[in-house]
Parts: C-alpha cells; structure tokens; sequence
C-alpha cells in the first residue's frame, strides 16, 4: 500500500507540470492587454510600453513559461498580483481553506441525504417512494444553484433569520456561515448521487449472495446496510471524488452571492483584470488538491472493498518473493 502511495504522489507531478502549462498558455491567448488594464485607458504608449517590460509581456511565450516553471518548481514562489501587488502564495493560504470548507460541507449534506435517497427508491423500486425520490432528484438536477440560493437567503436569514446571508466567520461557530452556501451548492451533486446510490444497490440487491443471506434469515436491515450497502459504495465514491474536484473550482457563483472570500471569487476577478499570475498560482493550488483528494478516493476503495486491499497487498508480497529469490 505505502508502494502505491508513493506511486501515485510521483505520478502527481507530471499531471501538476502539464496543467502548468496549459494554463499558463491559454491565458497568453486570451484577448486584451494587461499593461491597459492596469494602467487605465489614459496611459500612454510610452508608459504601456514600460509597463509591458515591467510585467515581462514584451518577452517570448517560452522564455515567460521557462521563468515562470523555474520561480514556482524550484524556489517555490508563486509570484504577486498585477493588480493588487499582494503575494499570491499568502493571500491562497488565505483563500483556500474556506473553498476546502465549502466543499466539504456539500459533500456532507448532498451525500448524507442522497445516499439514504437513493436507498429508499432502490429498496422500494417503482413504488411511490421510488418516484418520489426520482422527482426530487429531477427537480435538484434542474434547480439553479443561484435562484437556490436567493431563495434560502430570502427564507432562512431574511424572513426567519437563523442564518447569516453572507461573510465568514472563525471558530466552530463560523461554521454556520457555510451552511446556506452549502445548501444552495449541493442540489445538483444531491441529485447524482441518489441516482447513483440507486443505480448501484439495484445491481447488488439482485446478486446471488443478497437472495443467500435473505435465505439464511438475515434481517432486511442487516442485509441492504451491511452487505449490500458496502458493495454499492465504489461507483458512489467514484462519482464524490469529482464532484469533489468540480466543487473546488465550480463554487464561484455561490461564493459570489454569499461575499466568501474564497478561491472562485480570487479566479474568477482575476481572470476578468488579466492578472495572469493569480489565475495560474490559483489553478495549480486546485489541481494539487484535487490530486490529493483522488488519491484519498482511491485509499477509500480499498477500504470499502477488501478485494482491492488483497490486491494492493498480493502484489507487495509477490515483488519481495522476487527479490528474495532473486
């Protein structure tokens, strides 16, 4: 197992260099200049020029990427905004935690509600519990997340005002501020996984060892829980691993509407100021995370399914038998 972890944190620098360089490619094509940007419409030729030096725009595509891999690969530094002259590095470490909580309570709600959904309707197939559950699942897939959102900003903090409509907090009790901003993020992945939840546990409800153990007097809890349950968890970890990596970079709106300062936000305004260095630093933070948090998927499986574990632990066993016989 220490051997695979190994492997996949090695396979996780090429993956790091190569959305590098896409990234850092792709906004050098993008349409406007930045030196005008920064220095406003009444600036003058010469002083865009001079601005154009400063930024380093006037070198080569190459030149700039070969510097650029060299400032953040080897001594680490991600370089300062173009517009606000702050260190990218710390105003992320800033950031990024609040995207991370973000994501996480998400996942928490949409998975802790659809995966019991998807149990319902797979127990209870083409009942009207099933289609209910499916309504529901239908109606999360179609709800914008931002009409969500001001909707419980209307119902929750506005009229009752149990919640806070916007901004962070610290401590535990900052908590509540992610709650709406969760609430409002999680309908479509809500959605996915009661349909995937019922996907799975109708393939492992059908199965010869589920009719055995019914067989056998095995109560039905014991039976849907406990042995159907575990065997229906990998596609479902699958699908929360990228839902995971879209929530990451896909809570912009949201972290918009509720004024979090978090890592969509950072993009996004920097996407729209061409400050190059801040979309850059930022994108190769969230592929790092996300490349960690796939790597946790994968422990996940084995976790869940013994047979992968076996498989991790075989193949161990086997390469030191070869190097002892060799």
């Amino acid at each position: 197992m220490i051997r695979y972890i190994i492997k996949r944190l090695l396979w996780m620098i090429p993956i790091i260099l190569g959305v590098t360089v896409i990234v850092f490619l792709l906004m050098t094509f993008c349409p406007g200049d930045p030196a005008q940007i920064i220095l406003g419409s009444t600036a003058t030729q010469a002083d865009l020029e001079a601005m154009r030096v400063e930024l380093g725009l006037n070198q080569s595509r190459l030149v700039r990427l070969a510097t650029y891999m060299n400032d953040v690969f080897l001594h680490f530094d991600l370089g300062s905004s173009w517009i606000t002259k702050v260190d990218i590095a710390s105003t992320i470490a800033d950031r990024m935690p609040r995207t991370l909580i973000l994501a996480v309570v998400t996942l928490l709600i949409a998975y802790g509600l659809g995966i019991p959904l998807g149990i319902v309707a797979a127990t209870h197939q083409n009942k009207w519990q099933d289609h209910i559950s499916m309504i529901l699942a239908l109606i999360g897939v179609a709800i914008p997340n931002f009409w969500l959102a001001l909707l419980l900003i209307i119902v929750f903090s506005v009229n009752l005002g149990w919640l806070p409509a916007m901004g962070v907090g610290t401590g535990i009790a900052g908590l509540k501020y992610y709650i709406l901003p969760g609430l409002s993020n999680c309908a479509g992945a809500l959605a996915n996984c009661a349909r995937q939840t019922r996907s799975s546990m109708l393939d492992v409800i059908r199965a010869d060892y589920i009719t055995t153990a019914r067989s056998k007097g095995v109560p039905e809890r014991s039976v849907i829980y406990k042995h159907g349950l575990k065997n229906a968890l990998i596609p479902i970890i699958t699908q929360m691993g990228t839902t995971f990596g879209r929530l990451l970079g896909g809570a912009m709106i949201i972290e918009t509407i509720f004024s979090l300062p978090g890592m969509g936000e950072f993009i996004i305004d920097a996407v729209n100021n061409r400050d190059y260095p801040v979309v850059q630093g930022g994108t190769i933070v969230l592929a790092i995370a996300f490349s960690i948090a796939m790597l946790i998927i994968d422990l996940l499986y084995a976790a869940v399914d013994p047979r992968i574990k076996a498989q991790y632990s075989a193949a161990g066993k086997k390469r030191k038998k070869v190097k002892a016989n060799g």
